[in-house]
């Protein structure tokens, strides 16, 4: 202990160091264009209370209102525009005005905006005849370069000042003034149901206007948050608000979160403030009003209103005068807020502080057009923030991945040394001890993915998916007791030779087909998102990251098949869990607080949440987990060739065993780790509200992000290293566990006469080629975004994967399973997953258990309905193992 305590020490304090350099979120604010004058208009004054949005790659920008003819204390008049500008943006990333205007159906300003798919939605606003109840669709056409203006369903009532979002195909509106006063109506209309109008929904906590609303995920599904506001109070004087309300589309209600602050202690109020949303989880909210000078104003009106003393009203109104001319603008704040540990801080400042506007995304930029920037002054300026990505990774964290990466190599050729046969490429000459086995099992089952977003997760929920982890040791009986021993006797080389033996070779080819295609689909994805994190967060090109774990797991597999796999799992397994064990200790190091309010935050937010006993199968319940589970642990660790073939690398059925529980059993340990892992980040980031990075897109990136941020130089680079050791795990399995399929199922059994030196030629050459195709989609998904797609395409693959394994539970644990009747099911359980996925809201985790199900329900009926057996199936079911009987042949049928 005292050998390790100055080390932690020094580590801590380089981390601190290092940290304090860090600046993770900096926007740079520039112009990107200035309004140009409006038909009529020798000087564009600018516009309050804009609407618009971006749509087809466009800025449209419309009504508002200004000043023309000098400042209202001085006479002016407000006048309302009708006018609708067109900001483009070309291939180089500049900005300019379409020569065209075009005109809104009538003066329209301080309307709720709200981008949608369709068009711009802009809901009530105001004009010279008072507040309306008119619903707008504004599109941009490219090609006819024109804006076309649409009717929408009217609102209930006349409403302005509002706020709006749009979750999915829904709009809502919140809040607003009508006939002098703040509403706390909430509305939603569905833009793919018109005809239904605007349905009501549950009032807002407090009726407020000038509220701002956007919609972000709360860590499981996108939520609406209303934050800030004002409401005018019956003495004239208007309360401003701090508060953050979310209504949950699921639940149906509102709940009131944390207060806005700076993330000093410091609550805040704002009013007519501006927001975006950014990242996976992360809000920002714009300037606004503080109501200093605001409320004076109101005072100083109110009193005016109240006093019959001319000369107190002179006084009052020169009161008034002064503070409206000398004042400086509003507040150039900028507020981060995280929706996941529901904390605030302040976040940077703008150039100057436009209010009553509206803000937007476009690509990397932040538009915050025109607006109020004094008591009726308003600029023509759009002003726009770049996002700037901010990326760390030190020289030595570089060594230490390349140190990992030749150690990749080492093995691959020391591995190769002894592969003569396909034997030796395909099972390791069944020389590979139990306990290394069992570390490849463990390393193939625990992907990158897994490896960042188990902590992620946890990060965003609680323990409710530990359970999960936990049914893994659950079928450890079923899998050594039913499965390894049917392996092991027939000495097979793919799982699917028992499909063969126990129905006929239909039914093998097409699960091996199924699995081949969806290890090749999982191969792309396997390589991408771990890359699209690490280059997030280390400034890595994601090509480079995809090209690194692709050629040398290529190279290793290539060269020293299923014994370098094994032997590179060891190591990669050995990596990731001691980084994992690294973070483990240092967090609760770097956390601030005592270990009394740790415990209190953690209670209180429900972090340890870990059984949910609801009657529910739509949520992650314990019925879920537990059923789904089983099933998905039957289908990985009984079915699934890339582990089956670990079992059989081994020198008989006991280390086969053992193999597995290792495999299993880690998967304690590890939980442990990687849950705690998760609610330490909670607490980490909820202490540390400025750490996070915003521009993080993906809420699995949060784990890397902390260990390229916080963790020193070298450590940092070892994380890393295990994420790549994840990765790269489970593509070496897929690859070697693809080739073993394709030769012993395929390319044996069409060309039988080959030698053996003929097959492993195959056979490595095959490799070659599915990682040559795996890394080049990923490639290609990388530079052309074309993972939607290649979604869909696993989407339709994993309608059958719990059909694969409903064959080996027909043929396993049934006699009168017939092939026709397997196959049967199998097609049919696809059709099933289809109805399920389409038309119900069953938690995904059941797929699984449901395909099973399915599989082996409408299996065993049509195996009935058909009648007898195209196989005898002595000692391949569970009922005749290890019968001493002769064989007695079943009728075909």
């Amino acid at each position: 202990m005292k050998n390790i305590l100055p080390i932690l020490l020094f580590l801590l304090a380089v981390t601190v160091g290092r940290a304090e350099q860090q600046k993770p979120n900096n926007l740079e604010w520039s112009v990107a264009a200035t309004l140009p004058t409006a038909p009529g208009q020798s000087v564009q004054p600018g516009l309050a209370g804009p609407l618009g949005g971006v749509h087809n790659n466009a800025l449209l920008l419309g009504g508002g209102a200004n000043f023309p003819d000098g400042l209202p204390w001085e006479g002016g008049k407000k006048k309302y525009g009708q006018d609708i500008f067109v900001l483009l943006k070309d291939e180089q990333g500049k900005y300019s005005w379409h020569d065209k205007t075009f005109q809104l159906p009538q003066p329209l300003a301080y309307s709720a905006n709200v981008t949608t798919a369709q068009g711009v939605v802009s809901i009530g606003g105001e004009n010279e005849q008072g507040i309306q109840n008119t619903v707008l669709l504004l599109q941009w056409n490219p090609a006819t370069k024109e804006v076309k203006v649409e009717q929408l369903p009217e609102l209930p009532l006349p409403l302005t000042n509002a706020a709006a979002a749009v979750i999915d195909n829904q709009v809502y509106v919140a809040g607003g003034e009508t006939k002098g006063k703040a509403s706390n109506g909430f509305y939603r209309l569905d833009l793919s149901a018109l005809t239904k109008g605007w349905e009501k929904l549950p009032e807002l906590p407090k009726a407020l206007s000038h509220a701002v609303a956007v919609v972000q995920s709360n860590g499981e599904y996108p939520a609406l948050y209303l934050i800030g506001g004002r409401a005018r109070t019956n003495s004239g004087v208007s309360e401003l608000y701090g508060s953050t309300f979310r209504y949950d589309p699921k639940k149906n209600n509102w709940k009131q979160l944390s207060n806005i602050t700076d993330g000093k202690g410091n609550e805040t109020a704002l009013s007519a403030a501006t927001g975006v949303v950014s990242g996976a989880n992360y809000i920002l909210i714009f300037g606004g009003d503080k109501g200093d000078i605001f409320t004076q104003i109101e005072q100083h009106n109110a009193a005016i209103a109240r006093t019959t003393d001319e000369a107190e009203k002179q006084k009052l109104e020169a009161g008034r005068l002064a503070l409206q001319t000398r004042h400086e603008g509003f507040s150039k704040d900028i507020y981060l807020y995280n929706t996941v540990t529901d904390t605030w801080t302040k976040s940077g400042t703008l150039p100057y502080a436009p209010v009553t506007t509206f803000a937007t995304r476009w690509d990397n930029d932040i538009l915050i057009p025109s607006g109020e920037i004094r008591p009726g002054v308003r600029t023509a300026e759009i002003l726009k923030g770049s996002l700037t990505p901010q990326h760390y990774f030190a020289w030595l964290d570089y060594v230490v991945v390349i140190l990992y990466l030749l150690l990749m190599i080492g093995i691959g050729m020391w591995s190769s040394r002894n592969q003569t046969t396909t034997d030796d490429y395909f099972r390791g000459g069944q020389r590979i001890p139990g306990w290394a086995a069992g570390l490849s099992i463990y390393g193939t089952q625990l992907s990158a993915i897994t490896f960042m977003s188990i902590p992620a997760k946890t990060y965003a929920t609680n323990w409710s998916y530990f359970i999960l982890q936990m049914t893994i040791i659950m079928v450890i009986p079923i899998i050594t007791t039913y499965f390894i021993p049917f392996y092991r006797k027939l000495q097979i080389t793919s799982a699917y030779e028992y499909l063969e033996k126990r129905f006929n070779y239909v039914a093998r080819a097409m699960a091996s087909l199924l699995y081949i295609m969806l290890q090749l689909g999982r191969l792309a994805i396997v390589l991408l998102l771990p890359s699209l994190a690490l280059t997030l967060v280390t400034g890595i090109d994601v090509s480079l990251c995809i090209l690194l774990m692709g050629i040398i797991t290529i190279f290793y597999t290539m060269k020293g098949g299923i014994e370098a796999v094994v032997w590179t799992d060891v190591a990669q397994v050995v990596i990731l869990l001691g980084g994992a064990l690294v973070c483990l200790v240092m967090i609760p190091f770097q956390l601030e607080a005592d270990a009394n309010t740790i415990w209190q935050t953690i209670q209180q937010n429900e972090k340890l949440n870990i059984i949910d006993l609801t009657l529910s199968f739509n949520e992650p319940t314990l019925w879920v987990v537990l059923l789904g589970g089983l099933a998905i642990n039957v289908i990985s660790y009984g079915t699934d060739q890339s582990v089956v073939q670990k079992y059989l690398t081994t020198r008989n059925e006991a280390e086969s065993k053992k193999s597995l529980r290792l495999g299993a059993w880690m998967a304690l340990p590890s939980a442990l780790i990687f849950f705690s892992i998760g609610t330490m980040l909670y607490l980490y980031f909820k202490e540390h509200p400025e750490k996070v990075n915003y521009q993080l897109q993906s809420q699995d990136a949060i784990f890397p992000w902390y260990i390229v941020t916080e963790l020193p130089a070298g450590i940092t680079g070892l994380l890393i290293a295990a994420v790549f050791a994840a990765a790269m795990s489970t593509l070496s399995s897929s690859m070697n566990s693809v080739t073993t399929a394709i030769i012993t199922d395929f390319y044996r059994r069409f060309a039988p006469s080959k030698s053996d030196k003929s097959y492993l030629r195959t056979a490595k050459f095959i490799t070659l080629a599915i990682g040559v195709v795996g890394t080049s989609l990923a490639l290609v998904m990388a530079q052309w975004g074309i993972s939607s797609l290649w979604d869909q395409f696993n989407t339709i693959l994993g309608l059958f994967t719990g059909g694969l394994g409903g064959l080996f539970v027909l043929g396993i644990f049934t006699k009168r399973a017939n092939a026709k009747g397997a196959i049967a099911g199998l097609l049919l359980s696809g059709l099933v997953q289809f109805y399920i996925s389409q038309y119900t809201s069953i938690n995904l985790l059941l797929y699984a258990f449901t395909g099973l199900v399915a599989c082996v329900v409408f299996g065993y009926l049509f195996s009935l309905l058909f009648g007898g057996q195209e196989r005898e199936h002595e000692g391949l079911t569970i009922y005749e193992e290890g019968a001493q009987r002769g064989k007695v042949k079943e009728k075909v049928s």
